[in-house]
């Protein structure tokens, strides 16, 4: 696969972006999205990064370094057909919601009243 170019640019305003894909050596041609139209192009590409991986195993995120988002927005529905939807806005890529099953929230449950019994100084380390 041939290398490219990538570049995205935010106007001044905040009301835009511009993208520009092309060949690392050869022209491109920039396109101008607003936000709804910057949405839809990283959910298609979110779609089509799943459609890549789908059916490669799982990595565990134990140990992984990973971008955090600190006090997103979120949002917590209860057990619907045996899952529990929990829902974060994330910044970069908008609302992003996971209807996880019965034995994934009873470890978060866990996870979290651990948390909740530990010193707050303590805590505060981990934020």
């Amino acid at each position: 696969m041939a290398q490219a170019r990538v570049g995205v640019r935010v106007a001044d305003d905040q009301g835009s972006v511009t993208i520009e894909i092309g060949p690392v050596d050869g022209p491109s041609s920039p396109v101008g999205l607003d936000l709804e139209q910057l949405t839809k192009v990283i959910k298609l590409l979110g779609q089509a990064r799943f459609r890549m991986v789908e059916g490669t195993p799982k990595e565990s995120l134990d140990g992984k370094t990973l971008a955090t988002i600190t006090e997103p927005s979120w949002y917590i529905q209860p057990a619907q057909a045996g899952r529990s939807l929990l829902a974060f806005d994330h910044p970069d890529y908008g609302p992003v919601a996971f209807a996880l099953p019965r034995d994934h929230v009873a470890r978060i449950v866990r996870v979290l009243n651990a948390h909740l019994k530990m010193p707050l100084e303590q805590t505060n380390k981990l934020n």
